[in-house]
């Protein structure tokens, strides 16, 4: 097949596995960072600026390994940020490839009454000037470091996801998520970006009332006015950070609410959403059983991926299966075997998507397991 047939092929039976609908095999998924980049031989701070290089280098392995759909392959930075900001969030790690995220949370506990009052005002006149005092008390420096952010954040997604996702195409790889309507939790909003792991997770105990008037000022001010007419594909999506660290009975009275009043908007204007559930979901897997049958993709992190086939995979799509460390420890045989069994409980039924359970963020995550690993299932899975 030339490109344009093999990703219409692609995308044709992604769409059918995900719709229970008779697809051919079983899809297999990228779960990407820039990790591709090292398998090359490069690092990505090295070539992230020749955007012709970088995205040849992101897709290169796909002429030895078999994947029909994209979820993230990419940076959301380049090292102008760190370059040019004091505190920094996102860098590159020294070995030029690995993305890390330094959390510095600034709020106090005892703001959330100012935060439910406004939170953009709390956080353009509070949390900014004590966490960024030079953009506040030299103009020069501000708009030196405002124009280096917006230009970085305009390369990253205007040049570099489009490129790449070129370059993926040429192979039928699918973009079937679409990250400018990524949906963020107003818990995990105070989670990343305002108190923090231990902060957040005292305050959801010492003082939930405040939490959750808190909760519903940010769903105002921060999530109602992205939301824009629901597009049939591709679908938005989650990347979950705190849920795993709540008890049932917290996670459905902080942070269930607000999901479900996402994922019910997408499924009523025909969407799907994907939700990568980092960490471990098991205990509150019940819930998903209260919106729209299939409207779900639930990327399985910690969790045993047959279980989640048993529990909740009649119910809504799963994605996942092939825990890292074996990709990283195992022997082709391992990989293989384990590869098999996955597909031998979760295909059955369909509405199943194979990929690993966490990211390729490290330099050794993309290698011949994982490679070996992709066209067996693809291979396996075939309809006889």
């Amino acid at each position: 097949m030339d490109s344009p047939e093999l990703y219409a092929y692609k995308k044709e039976n992604l769409l059918k596995a995900m719709g229970r609908a008779g697809a051919d095999y079983v899809p297999t998924i990228v779960a990407a960072s820039c990790s591709a980049v090292a398998w090359t031989g490069q690092k990505v701070t090295d070539i992230i600026f020749d955007k012709d290089r970088y995205a040849k280098a992101m897709s290169d392995v796909y002429a030895q390994m078999w994947a029909d759909g994209n979820t993230f392959c990419g940076t959301l930075f380049t090292q102008n940020v760190e370059n040019n900001l004091d505190p920094v969030q996102n860098k590159f790690g020294p070995d030029g490839v690995t993305p890390e995220h330094v959390q510095l949370p600034y709020m106090e506990a005892d703001e959330y009454g100012e935060l439910a009052k406004d939170p953009n005002r709390f956080v353009s006149e509070i949390l900014l000037p004590r966490k960024y005092p030079q953009m506040f008390e030299d103009r020069e420096y501000a708009k030196k470091v405002f124009k280096v952010m917006a230009e970085d954040k305009f390369y990253c997604f205007a040049v570099l996801f489009p490129t790449v996702s070129e370059y993926m195409a040429k192979y039928g790889i699918v973009d079937f998520l679409d990250f400018s309507i990524n949906f963020s939790n107003p818990m995990d909003t105070i989670f990343d970006n305002l108190r923090g792991f231990k902060g957040s997770l005292i305050d959801v105990r010492r003082q939930p009332e405040k939490v959750k008037e808190a909760c519903d000022a940010l769903w105002e001010a921060y999530n109602v006015p992205r939301f824009r007419p629901v597009v049939e594909f591709p679908y938005s999506c989650h990347m979950t950070h705190i849920a795993p660290y709540l008890s049932p009975k917290v996670f459905k009275t902080l942070y269930w609410d607000y999901e479900k009043r996402w994922i019910d908007r997408q499924a009523a204007g025909g969407s799907r959403v994907w939700i990568m559930m980092e960490g471990s979901w098991a205990k509150v897997w019940d819930v998903f059983q209260d919106v729209q049958k299939d409207c779900c993709i639930l990327h399985v992190d910690d969790d045993d991926i047959s279980l989640a086939k048993r529990e909740v995979g009649d119910y809504q799509i799963i994605e996942g299966g092939m825990p890292m460390v074996d990709i990283l420890l195992g022997t082709s045989e391992s990989v293989r075997d384990k590869a098999k069994r996955i597909v031998d409980d979760c295909a059955p039924g369909e509405g199943f998507l194979f990929c690993t359970d966490k990211a390729w963020i490290g330099p050794r995550d993309v290698n011949q397991n994982l490679i070996d690993c992709y066209n067996f299932v693809h291979e396996y899975s075939k309809r006889s």
